[in-house]
């Protein structure tokens, strides 16, 4: 799963959000395991340079990430 994570502000008054993926449990009642992949990771599967950490544009900090299934 490719993510850009806002770290700020909040934007509490806006009505887009992604449930909470970390903690969701699948039909078996398994717990769906996801690991945070390495930037440089990120950086080969999507074949291009991406910025790496915290970035700010506007005001708004945010950062690139890259999740995976864990087997």
């Amino acid at each position: 799963m490719l993510l850009t994570r806002i770290l700020s502000p909040s934007f509490e008054q806006c009505d887009v959000f992604m449930p909470d993926f970390l903690g969701k449990v699948s039909e078996k009642d398994d717990k769906i395991g996801w690991k945070r992949a390495s930037h440089e990771d990120l950086q080969t599967w999507v074949g291009f340079e991406v910025p790496e950490g915290t970035q700010e544009e506007n005001g708004v900090h945010y950062e690139f990430q890259m999740w995976v299934r864990e087997p």
